[in-house]
């Protein structure tokens, strides 16, 4: 007889309220950008945020700050209701100049593994940026996702990580990303001890395949802004044929023209009718 510690028995309760039972895949909705970018469309009123409670019910999870659970209260209550992942961080990386963004900005956590404990979360989600100009800069970046994976581990919470190259580097002339860099940051964070992996999708299905299969730990694919329906249902098909996880989608959800039926059909490709 095996006897497992409380933690990983609690960890393991938790992945299974995550996943999908029947096809072992995640469908979460990212509803946290406005920490990051302020009032958006899907989510720039109260009234907004209040639709939103009952057209995300469907997902499987919902990632978002923990200052922002009073105003969606309503989307985790009852039996069926999505589980919640705790935005554990802060990053003012992915501002446009417009809106007083930096070259490179940093990332800091700004929650307390107490705080998502007593909310009822089932996990966070941190940000790893690798490349700065500052070498200490990226130390700390290290530092400070080992120190989350190490409480995540002390008290059974699931762990995501996205990583990222730095802003001002993460792509080449053309547009395209710095794949190499890619796999460098996803293998530094499954091997901080990452339970699942959040990866911008990369140009191509093969390479998102390969990351996958340099990965010690499964990823989940963000959806990134706003695109076409089309375009958005090929990178959920994309995820599912390399053996991911899953994906993270927000703006493809949250600003669609119809978010329960968007939802729905994600749902649909990801869990493949399960």
């Amino acid at each position: 007889m095996v006897i497992k510690c409380t933690n990983q028995i609690g960890k393991e309760l938790r992945l299974s309220r995550f996943l999908n039972p029947k096809s072992k895949r995640c469908v979460m909705v990212a509803y946290a950008h406005g920490i990051l970018i302020g009032p958006n469309p899907g989510m720039a009123t109260k009234e907004e945020i209040k639709r939103q409670n009952e057209t995300l019910r469907e997902a499987d999870a919902i990632l978002m700050p923990m200052g922002f659970l009073p105003a969606c209260q309503q989307l985790f209550t009852g039996k069926n209701a999505p589980e919640m992942i705790a935005l554990y961080d802060w990053q003012n990386v992915s501002r446009s100049k417009n809106q007083v963004g930096y070259d490179e900005g940093v990332a800091e956590s700004i929650t307390s593994i107490e705080r998502v404990l007593s909310s009822g979360a089932i996990g966070v989600m941190t940000y790893l940026y690798i490349g700065q100009d500052n070498p200490e800069v990226e130390a700390r970046e290290m530092k400070r996702n080992f120190e989350v994976n190490e409480l995540c581990q002390k008290y059974g919470l699931l762990h995501i990580i996205e990583p990222r190259t730095i802003k001002n580097k993460e792509k080449d002339e053309d547009g395209t990303m710095k794949f190499d860099l890619m796999k460098i940051n996803t293998r530094m964070a499954a091997e901080i001890g990452a339970d699942f992996i959040k990866v911008k999708y990369p140009d191509t299905p093969e390479q998102l395949q390969e990351l996958q299969e340099i990965s010690t730990a499964p990823l989940m694919v963000a959806g990134g802004s706003k695109i076409a329906e089309s375009e958005a249902d090929k990178m959920a098909e994309a995820a599912v044929s390399a053996g991911t996880a899953g994906i993270v989608f927000g703006r493809n959800i949250y600003q669609s023209k119809d978010p329960v039926a968007a939802l729905r059909r994600f749902r649909k490709i990801v869990h493949q009718q399960c």
